[in-house]
């Protein structure tokens, strides 16, 4: 764990974890029920039933499953003890195989309140699971609030089952009580109750909060590298562009940026916070490694970077690739516009003849490119060619005429006849 607490420093973290959760419990059980339910006295059950549960109990053993049930099935009881613990034994069966079946047994056990208060709970417990597991959501809930009220357990895993089974509901805002209660419950920090914290809140919008959770989900789980993924994304969500890009590098630094996705959110990370040339460099490593893709988005991103960071002929190097891979027009003349930059004039003027030779939009805007490139290499002919098509867009004129004079008098001054 030392190699973490500087990444958990970096961050800014709940250190008191307490602080948002409820002042009490969702369910209050009434002690001195449970206690008097414990001390009652313990029934057993009459001999024939008894003899039925055993072969039952010996044909599950040896794995006869259907015929163990026909003989429960097959046995009466007058006896009230005696029909819940039949009952009981029925729906212990049936939860291998038929949630249906195991629910309605289950239901009979339970009811009268008869069992020993070991079977009782456990019945009790079974019951909400099979209830949960068959979709059954509100019954669910109300099964192990009952089974908490009757064992006067205040039990982690079932407030998490309770947040679950709200979730499933889709009612996200009731998830957030007993997945608080989840947390306080539990005997030491467990993920679950967490994430469905987390996905609650989400659902809700209300992001400040989600954040909050995730920070402190990195700082208690900070090896599942997963989590430190989601804050990073959530900082988004909250415009804490900082945050979101300090802590997707401390991520990476640890090696937990292992998805196609989690690098380019990385890349973008460095972009939004005006870092392009890493932004660049990030893309372009995982791209020659194959992580990332080599298609028109990756390729465009890391150019328009070099070009943001001024590295101009790498720049048009990667607008050359996306022209290679799409045939794309205005790659061509935007790798005119990175060459112009470094006054790679020759090149330029080639990639602006290419744009212009596949129908590039605005063709008025690459003939003005021309003119800066030819003029800049004293070509005052081609230079007022290229202003000539310019001319004839009319959303051009105001720069043609500012153009025209001066290449005129430069070509005179030359003795060039244009």
């Amino acid at each position: 764990m030392t190699k973490f607490k500087k990444l958990t420093s970096a961050l800014v973290v709940m250190t008191v974890l307490g602080a948002c959760l409820p002042v009490s419990a969702a369910v209050q059980p009434n002690m001195a029920k449970v206690e008097e339910r414990k001390a009652r006295k313990t029934q057993i059950v009459g001999e024939r039933v008894g003899k039925v549960l055993v072969s039952a109990f010996d044909l599950y053993n040896e794995e006869k499953l259907d015929e163990a049930i026909a003989l429960l099935l097959n046995a009466k009881s007058s006896n009230e003890f005696d029909t819940a613990t039949l009952n009981r034994f029925l729906g212990n069966l049936y939860a291998t195989k038929d949630e249906k079946q195991a629910i309605k047994y289950l239901t009979l056990a339970v009811k009268p309140d008869v069992l020993t208060f070991a079977d009782q709970s456990a019945s009790m417990k079974l019951l909400a699971d099979m209830l949960l597991q068959d979709k059954q959501y509100q019954a669910a809930i109300k099964a192990y609030e009952d089974w908490m009220m009757f064992t006067g357990e205040q039990s982690s895993d079932a407030y998490m089952r309770i947040a679950n089974a709200y979730y499933l509901m889709d009612q996200h805002a009731k998830v957030l009580a007993p997945a608080d209660d989840a947390i306080r419950f539990a005997p030491k920090p467990i993920e679950g109750p967490y994430q469905l914290k987390m996905a609650a809140l989400y659902e809700t919008k209300r992001y400040k909060e989600l954040v909050a959770v995730v920070e402190t989900m990195v700082q208690l789980f900070p090896e599942n590298k997963q989590f430190w993924v989601y804050l990073g994304n959530f900082y988004t969500l909250t415009e804490e562009f900082g945050k979101s890009l300090t802590t997707l590098q401390l991520a990476y630094s640890q090696g937990y940026l292992e998805k196609d996705s989690e690098i380019r959110m990385l890349a973008q990370m460095y972009a939004n916070n005006n870092i392009p040339y890493k932004a660049a460099t990030v893309m372009e490593k995982y791209m020659k490694s194959g992580l990332v893709k080599k298609d028109k988005t990756n390729l465009t991103f890391i150019a328009s970077n070099y070009q943001a960071a001024r590295e101009f002929l790498k720049a048009a190097n990667y607008y050359g690739e996306v022209a290679k891979l799409t045939n794309d027009a205005d790659a061509y003349r935007r790798q005119g516009s990175a060459y112009s930059a470094v006054q790679k004039y020759n090149e330029a003027i080639a990639a602006y003849d290419k744009a212009l030779s596949m129908n590039v939009d605005k063709p008025s805007g690459v003939y003005m490119s021309l003119v800066d490139a030819y003029f800049y290499q004293k070509k005052y002919k081609e230079a007022y060619a290229a202003l000539m098509n310019a001319k004839k867009d009319p959303a051009m004129s105001r720069q043609v005429r500012g153009w025209e004079s001066y290449i005129k008098d430069k070509a005179k001054q030359n003795g060039i006849t244009l």
